[in-house]
């Protein structure tokens, strides 16, 4: 016999049939498979993004605000003044207007309310605003990287709870600080946002 004919006599069985392909029997029972380091970098660039994206979600809606509402669906709440913080703040009140409100802050009738304003930060804005609460407008304030304690009047009946406060000028990137913030990318005229706040005692 030649070796031609051995070779393809080794290929077949006894009946003479070609013999099926011999397959790999795998890692077996109980391994699992090896996967390529490119399917664990893709898992884990997803799930980076993932949890990004969920950071994202939580932190921004407390601080970013359009330009006629807060950041989130959540109404901002208006500070008040501490009493103490009174006579620092006169500066910031038109006097001709708020003279009642300041007497009403000082007897512990009614207290003076508070935000702050500044640019965003790093941005090229800037401009003058007043803010309207209620009746009351407060004297222009220079839109500046510089953070700017306002003083103002609660915008309706201190025990309502609740009001209108307005940015009302020419400027970019104001910020007021309330809580949460309110950002106005870019003011002609006026935008407003309702505010709440919490009723007690002035001087408690």
């Amino acid at each position: 016999m030649s070796d031609a004919a051995a070779r393809a006599g080794a290929s077949t069985g006894a009946s003479g049939a070609p013999e099926p392909p011999r397959r790999d029997p795998g890692p077996g029972p109980g391994k699992p498979p090896k996967r390529g380091p490119s399917r664990g970098i893709l898992i884990t660039i997803i799930g980076g993004l993932i949890t990004a994206g969920i950071a994202t979600g939580v932190v921004l809606p407390n601080i970013i605000g359009g330009g006629s509402g807060p950041a989130s669906s959540e109404e901002p709440i208006l500070a008040p003044l501490a009493p103490s913080d009174i006579t620092a703040a006169l500066p910031t009140l038109d006097p001709a207007t708020s003279k009642a409100a300041v007497d009403d802050a000082k007897n512990c009738k009614v207290p003076l309310a508070t935000v702050i304003v500044a640019q965003r930060p790093g941005g090229r804005g800037g401009g003058m605003v007043r803010i309207r609460s209620g009746t009351y407008v407060s004297p222009p304030i220079a839109v500046t990287n510089t953070p700017q304690r306002i003083a103002v009047p609660y915008p309706s009946p201190y025990p309502t709870g609740r009001g209108v406060l307005s940015l009302v000028g020419d400027a970019d990137e104001v910020w007021m600080y309330l809580k949460p913030g309110w950002f106005v990318p870019t003011l002609k005229g006026a935008a407003s946002i309702n505010v709440h706040w919490t009723v007690g005692n002035p001087c408690g």
